[in-house]
């Protein structure tokens, strides 16, 4: 499993951390569940822009 380091605004935080525990719950692992969501999302949208084949990307 990788495991990413990043800096975001003080306000994104806040919001990211709410809708986590809004969505799941008080579960442990909620943040890694609710960024790992996002990221795929992320990536989902950014592999339709550039059209691309998704299993170039996703090994």
């Amino acid at each position: 499993m990788g495991c990413i380091t990043i800096c975001i605004s003080d306000e994104l935080e806040i919001a990211f951390r709410r809708l986590a525990r809004l969505s799941y719950g008080e579960k442990q692992g909620k943040m890694s569940r609710a960024a790992e969501e996002a990221l795929y999302e992320w990536c989902k949208k950014k592999i339709e822009e550039m059209d691309m084949d998704e299993k170039e990307i996703f090994d």
